[in-house]
């Protein structure tokens, strides 16, 4: 017999749960104020994962008087909400690279009939790039201005490649929704530079989208050794606070309107993302609303984020 656990997908904990609310709010706001407007609207999830996931509960012990015992429940991942968005979305798609996570969220064609959804299978950014690359998103001027979208990146890792980023920015429709590696990023950028391998840098340059971190985010200096050579060494001048500082700035080089964070912290494992807002709307009407639900969003989960944090 197949538990729950094998079905499910494993990830997470509380402060999953604070992201997801936070967008799910968010999603509300993007119907609500547009639900009256001529647009189709659009959600676009490039790491759905499975459509839920699973959560391991602990209950018991000894203050309850009862023997620990370990339990799992299925809750809704970011897919789940976006179907029960209220005024509802006109189209959804999902992208999941998994093939066994894949299976389970095609399910949800036939467990919504009445929604239009999309499930594909592949690379995040590979196939971000396919739907903008094609109709109606690469349509006439005309059709294009019709649609407006929401797309979520909740990557596993380091893997939202700038390009993609430039293509979202581009089309001036979209609202994005970014959970940027705060913790990952910062592991890789090492104290000292020349602790960086060559892929490490690669992928540092790919989420910049510049090669200029190594000048703005480290100290370069000349030395000579006892043998009378000259050795260069780089050192980290910069704290996790001022990396997602620079990671916002960089962000601001493709979109007019980049967030305020939100930040999302575990238990023993500090910060370890940075969830951010992004639009590159023409419309400065749009990018007030937008300002004004993600300030709302902000307003409504920031204190549960800064509490776990401890500030």
């Amino acid at each position: 017999m197949t538990t729950l656990v094998e079905q499910g997908h494993r990830f997470g904990g509380a402060w999953t749960e604070l992201k997801l609310d936070a967008v799910h709010y968010y999603l509300g706001f993007f119907t609500t104020v547009l639900r009256t407007m001529p647009f189709e609207l659009w959600y676009i999830d490039a790491f759905a994962g499975s459509g839920s996931r699973i959560e391991m509960r602990e209950t018991g012990g000894l203050l309850d008087g009862t023997p620990i015992e370990t339990s799992s429940e299925q809750m809704a991942g970011s897919v789940m909400r976006a179907l029960s968005v209220d005024p509802p979305f006109g189209r959804h798609v999902f992208i999941e690279g998994n093939a066994s996570r894949f299976r389970e969220l095609e399910t949800l064609r036939s467990e919504y009939p009445a929604k239009r959804i999309e499930c594909r299978h592949g690379d995040a950014n590979t196939e971000l790039r396919s739907i903008l690359s094609s109709p109606p998103w690469s349509g006439p001027v005309r059709e294009r201005s019709k649609l407006r979208a929401v797309v979520f990146l909740d990557p596993y890792g380091m893997n939202v490649a700038w390009d993609t980023l430039r293509m979202l920015a581009a089309t001036r429709a979209i609202d994005v929704w970014y959970l940027f590696p705060l913790q990952a990023v910062t592991r890789q950028l090492s104290v000292d530079l020349n602790r960086v391998d060559a892929y490490k840098q690669d992928r540092l340059d790919d989420i910049f989208g510049t090669s200029d971190w190594r000048d703005e985010l480290y100290d370069t200096r000349v030395v000579t050794d006892l043998f009378a050579e000259t050795i260069s060494t780089a050192t980290r001048n910069v704290t996790q606070a001022q990396i997602e500082e620079y990671s916002r700035t960089r962000l601001r080089t493709l979109f007019r309107y980049v967030s305020e964070p939100l930040p999302l912290i575990a238990d023993g494992r500090g910060r370890l993302f940075s969830l951010f807002c992004l639009s590159n709307s023409s419309s400065d009407r749009a990018i007030d609303l937008i300002e004004k639900g993600v300030r709302a969003t902000l307003k409504k989960f920031g204190p549960a984020s800064r509490h776990r944090s401890g500030r």
